[in-house]
C-alpha cells in the first residue's frame, strides 16, 4: 500500500513544486525584464506606456472646480472653455474618444480625486444607457496612460467579472506560480515544434493556418463601432451594479469631498422624436437613478430633449458643432443647481 501512497505523494507535489522551480527560469530568460501589469490578475506581464504624469500636473495646476468625464459623448457634448465662461467656474474636460469606464474610473481617481485638488467641488459622468454597470472588460494597453503602477481595486473588478467566484484563487495562483512569465518564453518553443518536428516544412504549415484555419470566411464579422442598446440580464442594476465600478468611483468621491453627476446621453433620435427604448431599458435607468441618488449623486437623463432633436446630430449619438455649443449654454442653464 505504501507504493502507491508514495507515487501519488510523489505526483502531488511535482504538480505544485515544479512550476514553482519555473520562476528561477523567468528571471533569466527572455520576458524577465517585462514589468508586472498593474492589472496582474486578469493581464499577462507587458511593455506598458507609462503613466501620464504631465496631465496630472497640468491638472493640478489648473486647480479645476469641475471635470467633465468620459468618452466622445461628453466631448462632443460640452465645450470645457465655454461652460468655463458660462459658470465662472474653471472646467477640465478629461474625455478619451471609445474609452471604457475603467478609463473614466483611472482618470477620476488619478487626474482628480487624487491629485491633490484643493478647490474641486464635482465631477461630471457623461454615458450611454447601461454603459456604467456592463462595460467592464477592456483591452490590453487601452488604459496605460491614467493608470499608476498598482490599481488594486480594478483589478478585483474585472477580476471578479471574469472569473466569478473563483477569482481570489486565480489571483493566487497567478502570483505564486508566475505561468503567464513562463508563457513568454515557453510559447514561441511550442508554436514552432509542430513546422519544426511534424510537418518539416514550416512554409507549408503557414500557408494551411493562413488558407484553412484562419481563411476570412472562418472568421467572425466585426461587431459594429457604436454601443448597441443592452438587453436581458445587463438591465438588471441589482445583479449588475456591485460588479461595476460604480460602487468604486462613489467611494472615491466621498473619500474626496467631490459631488457626483452622472448625465445618460440621449441616443440618436428618429425623425419624428426621440429614440426609442424598451421598457426594460426605462426600468433600469429608473432603478440607475435610484440607486445614485440614494448615495448622494446628481442623475439627469437627456432622453426627450426637445432641445436635441435628429438636426442637431452628426454620425451615430455625436452632436454637430453646433449642436455642442447649444448642449454646454443649456447644460450650464439647466443644472446651475449642481454648478454652483
Amino acid at each position: 500500500m505504501a507504493g502507491p501512497v508514495q507515487s501519488l505523494a510523489i505526483v502531488l507535489a511535482g504538480t505544485f513544486l515544479i512550476p514553482l522551480g519555473l520562476r528561477i527560469l523567468n528571471g533569466a530568460l527572455p520576458g524577465a525584464d517585462v514589468r508586472d501589469s498593474y492589472l496582474p490578475t486578469v493581464e499577462t506581464p507587458r511593455p506598458r506606456e507609462p503613466f501620464d504624469q504631465e496631465a496630472a500636473d497640468n491638472v493640478r495646476a489648473i486647480q479645476p472646480h469641475y471635470a467633465v468625464i468620459g468618452d466622445s459623448m461628453a466631448g462632443i457634448r460640452i465645450d470645457p472653455l465655454q461652460l468655463t465662461r458660462l459658470t465662472r467656474t474653471r472646467v477640465v474636460g478629461l474625455f478619451h474618444p471609445g474609452s471604457p469606464v475603467a478609463y473614466w474610473y483611472l482618470a477620476f481617481k488619478n487626474l482628480v480625486a487624487r491629485n491633490q485638488l484643493n478647490e474641486m467641488r464635482g465631477a461630471i459622468f457623461f454615458f450611454r444607457d447601461d454603459q456604467l454597470t456592463t462595460q467592464v472588460q477592456v483591452t490590453p494597453g487601452v488604459l496605460d496612460r491614467v493608470a499608476k503602477d498598482m490599481e488594486p481595486e480594478l483589478d478585483r473588478v474585472l477580476s471578479a467579472n471574469r472569473f466569478g467566484a473563483f477569482s481570489d484563487v486565480y489571483r493566487v495562483a497567478r502570483r505564486v506560480y508566475q505561468y503567464d512569465r513562463t508563457r513568454l518564453w515557453l510559447e514561441p518553443l511550442v508554436v514552432r515544434a509542430p513546422a519544426e518536428v511534424v510537418s518539416g516544412d514550416p512554409a507549408a504549415l503557414a500557408a494551411a493556418i493562413n488558407t484553412e484555419v484562419f481563411a476570412l470566411e472562418r472568421l467572425r464579422g466585426f461587431a459594429a463601432s457604436d454601443l448597441a442598446q443592452g438587453s436581458g440580464a445587463a438591465l438588471d442594476v441589482a445583479s449588475t451594479v456591485e460588479n461595476s465600478l460604480l460602487p468604486e468611483i462613489i467611494r472615491l468621491a466621498d473619500e474626496a469631498g467631490i459631488r457626483l453627476a452622472f448625465i445618460r446621453v440621449q441616443r440618436r433620435p428618429a425623425a419624428d422624436g426621440p429614440p426609442p427604448q424598451s421598457d426594460a431599458l426605462k426600468a433600469y435607468t429608473a432603478a440607475l437613478r435610484a440607486y445614485l441618488e440614494s448615495r448622494g449623486a446628481y442623475f439627469h437623463d437627456d432622453w426627450g430633449d426637445p432641445d436635441q432633436p435628429l438636426s442637431a446630430y452628426a454620425d451615430g449619438d455625436h452632436l454637430n458643432s453646433a449642436g455642442k455649443v447649444r448642449y454646454t449654454e443649456r447644460f450650464a442653464e439647466r443644472h446651475a443647481r449642481f454648478l454652483q
